[in-house]
């Protein structure tokens, strides 16, 4: 970070910029399949497919060797990974990538990952409200005696997250005072939706990613409010907001929906 928030702004919008141009990013997804615990056939993949308390598997059946599982090619029916193994291995169908995720209450699935997709070849940049200083807006923040952890949805129907919420920010967004929770683990963000999601900006929510846990006064510049993977596509399984994070007034400030730009 430097001194000037316009020039660190635009650095960050350069960075967005260049992030969704990977050729393997969020771009690139053209299917997510959930599995079930029968093996089944999937839309454009091939062999079968299914899910159980072990894992997730591939039989090859009548096209043995399409599919590559850590460099090799897939001859017999496997185990291709346990999530309580850790991270999943790489697998490949030709030039795509097949993601092998796992969201929790039994729930394992695939997506699709395509260097060819049209959304990736249509890409022109991340849409943005140009930049306004009034919208770094400073904040008390309310840190917890303890982490809480809340069960939040999904933009996918069938998933949930779990979220440990640190704190509160208590700031005022358009004369209202809002107060807004910081989720912590990997990073902190706050989440929210506001009244101009589903028309200049995305329908589901949009975040900000703070440097580090905040200080008592922290600054929340909504020049940076990001678009979640979701606003770019239909397979993703970005959590919502924690309950409460909602400001009813527009946030005309930060990414704009992607699809309707």
């Amino acid at each position: 970070m430097g001194t000037d928030p316009e020039l660190d702004w635009q650095a960050w919008r350069s960075a967005r910029n260049e992030q969704f141009a990977d050729p393997y990013g969020w771009l690139s997804l053209t299917a997510l399949h959930w599995l079930d615990d029968a093996p089944s056939a999937l839309d454009g993949l091939p062999g079968l497919w299914w899910a159980d308390d072990k894992g997730v598997h591939h039989d090859p059946a009548g096209s043995p060797g399409e599919v590559r599982f850590g460099g090799r090619a897939v001859t017999a029916a496997e185990l291709l990974w346990n999530p309580a193994d850790g991270r999943a291995p790489q697998v490949t169908h030709g030039d795509r990538r097949l993601e092998l995720i796992d969201r929790g209450w039994g729930l394992s699935g695939i997506r699709v990952r395509d260097p060819r997709a049209e959304a990736l070849q249509a890409y022109d940049g991340v849409p943005a409200f140009s930049y306004d200083p009034a919208w770094r807006v400073t904040g008390r923040y309310r840190r917890y005696d303890s982490a809480r952890q809340v069960v939040v949805g999904s933009v996918a129907s069938r998933v949930q997250h779990s979220q440990q919420v640190t704190g509160e920010i208590d700031l005022v967004v358009g004369g209202i005072v809002q107060t807004l929770k910081v989720t912590g683990g990997d990073g902190w963000l706050v989440a929210f939706h506001d009244a101009s999601n589903g028309a200049e900006t995305t329908r589901h929510c949009r975040w900000i990613e703070l440097d580090q846990e905040p200080d008592d006064d922290v600054v929340v510049d909504f020049n940076r409010a990001a678009n979640p993977p979701c606003a770019f596509t239909d397979y993703g399984t970005c959590p919502l907001p924690p309950a409460g994070n909602t400001i009813p007034v527009p946030v005309l400030a930060g990414e704009r929906d992607p699809r309707r730009a």
